[in-house]
This record gives structure tokens, C-alpha cells and sequence, in this order.
């Protein structure tokens, strides 16, 4: 069976995922939903308890949270060919303490986890995809949290550029800010301060 059969949208994933075979991304396929959500639209909402996971086609994603002042603060971006859940919410029962939302217009592939997990039982392939996804969000999770530790924008910022460069190239400075837990002005000053020093370091 050769790739044709898949839409090309699933190349990314293929390539992230090459343990899964061409007939489990078929299965997969059989079950998925192509949503269109709109910048700004939510895929998952505060207080609702989550039914659906996603693979990212194009686009990006924020999940987020509100602080005691409801103020909102980005745990995670999620880029294409990453996965959008909220497994405690769903295992659970519970409504979301996080949002899910997009931040331009995008395109995912919505599953029912419901139909999703039978399969983990047939198919060892996906329950091997499943665990490393657990592990990509954990280390996401402790990642942040080593950001987080940081005491000064600056050296939060420049953690970012070193580490994550995709999130400085592609995310506005008011939604990096958020992620950073620090203001949009503090971020400023360490991106000029940081500018600055390359530029004389050039010089």
C-alpha cells in the first residue's frame, strides 16, 4: 500500500510517527473529522470537560490559563503536526482549567477519544504513539516549569531564543509574554537589551 492513499497532510505526521503503519493511519483516518476553527475560536473552552483530541494541520494554538486576577497566562503553543488535549479533563470528567484556542486560522484533525481508545487494544503502534505523546507534553510541562524558575525576563527570554526559536519567530511579543509570566515591556527591554549586545558583539 503506498502513501497515496493518505491525504498529504498526514506526511508530517508520518515522519514524526514511523512506528505507526500506512493501514493504522488509514484506521485513523477512517475515524478523524477535518475542522476549520477561525483565530480566536476555541477548540476547548474554560469549564467544559473535554471530548476531543486533535492533530494540528496548519496553524497555532495556545492553551491557557486564568489567574486568581483572570488574567491569562500561556502553559503551551501548539504547532503543526502537534496534539491538542486536555487528558485530565477527560479522565476526569471535569470541566477544563484550560483553553485551547486558536491563534490564527487553522485546520485540525478532530478524533473522538471515545472512538480512539479501543484501538490502543488492536493496534500497539498507536498505544506506542499515545505514550510519547504523554512523554512530549510532560517534557513540555517540566520545560516550562525550568523557565518559570528563571527570576529575570532577560534570562526567561533568552532561555526561549536558545531553546525554542520557533516560538520567538512565530509568536507575537504580547503571547510570549504571557508564556514567560512576565510583562510585555519587560520582554521589550530584554529582547533590546539582547539585540544590542549581538549588535556590538558584531561590531
Amino acid at each position: 500500500m503506498t502513501t497515496s492513499y493518505l491525504p498529504s497532510y498526514y506526511n508530517g505526521l508520518m515522519k514524526k510517527y514511523p512506528v505507526v503503519t500506512q493501514e493504522e493511519w488509514q484506521l485513523l483516518d477512517s475515524i478523524v473529522v477535518i475542522k476549520h476553527i477561525r483565530k480566536g475560536e476555541s477548540f476547548l473552552r474554560y469549564g467544559k470537560v473535554a471530548r476531543y483530541s486533535a492533530f494540528v494541520i496548519s496553524g497555532l494554538f495556545k492553551f491557557s490559563i486564568l489567574d486568581e486576577e483572570g488574567t491569562e497566562k500561556i502553559i503551551r503553543f501548539g504547532f503543526p503536526d502537534d496534539f491538542l488535549a486536555n487528558c485530565e479533563s477527560y479522565n476526569k470528567k471535569a470541566p477544563s482549567a484550560i483553553s485551547i484556542t486558536a491563534m490564527e486560522d487553522s485546520v485540525i484533525l478532530r478524533i473522538n477519544i471515545k472512538r480512539l481508545e479501543p484501538l490502543y487494544h488492536l493496534h500497539m503502534n498507536l498505544l506506542h504513539v499515545n505514550l510519547q505523546l504523554f512523554q512530549e507534553m510532560s517534557e513540555q510541562q517540566t520545560e516550562h516549569q525550568q523557565i518559570l524558575s528563571l527570576k529575570s525576563p532577560l534570562q526567561r527570554y533568552r532561555f526561549l531564543l536558545e531553546r525554542r526559536p520557533a516560538i520567538v519567530q512565530k509568536i507575537s511579543l504580547t503571547n510570549i509574554a504571557r508564556y514567560l509570566y512576565i510583562s510585555r515591556e519587560a520582554l521589550s527591554r530584554a529582547r533590546l537589551y539582547l539585540l544590542d549586545q549581538n549588535r556590538n558583539f558584531c561590531d
